[in-house]
């Protein structure tokens, strides 16, 4: 009922908001600009976890592109840097001629044991794999909530 707001009537707890659709913050990290092809290695972006991020968990990835890229896949894996250990079992996938992952026919799959974060974290967003004709463009954004 949080997450449709028709309800006038009912008391909200915290762990309730927490749980909803208005407890997950996201972050979008740029990786590569919209007219750049898009190219393998690590760390070709990263960010710095804020302290309102403390204790919070990876709940949700998504990867796009401004040009889909054709032939293959573009694989993608965001790493904790600081806990040095990769966030997901299933990499992130954008399939061929595909501007986004959320198509993707094999979905990512976000690594239970590795998916905390804590105050001064850094995160980092690795291309592991890239299409034969490249895409353009890449931003990736992670959902976040208290567990």
């Amino acid at each position: 009922e949080i997450n449709t707001g028709t309800d006038a009537s009912r008391t909200v707890t915290p762990d309730t908001f927490a749980g909803s659709n208005f407890g997950i913050r996201y972050v979008a990290v740029p990786c590569f600009a919209p007219g750049t092809d898009c190219t393998t290695g690590d760390g070709k972006a990263f960010f710095h976890v804020p302290a309102g991020l403390n204790g919070m968990n990876l709940i949700s990835v998504h990867a796009a592109v401004y040009t889909a890229g054709t032939t293959g896949t573009m694989d993608i894996q965001v790493r904790n840097i600081t806990q040095t250990a990769d966030m997901l079992s299933t990499k992130i996938t954008i399939d061929t001629t595909e501007a986004g992952s959320d198509t993707a026919a094999t979905p990512a799959v976000i690594d239970a044991a590795n998916d905390d974060v804590a105050t001064n974290d850094r995160i980092a967003v690795d291309v592991d794999a890239v299409h034969t004709t490249a895409a353009k463009g890449l931003v990736v954004t992670l959902g976040f909530s208290l567990p």
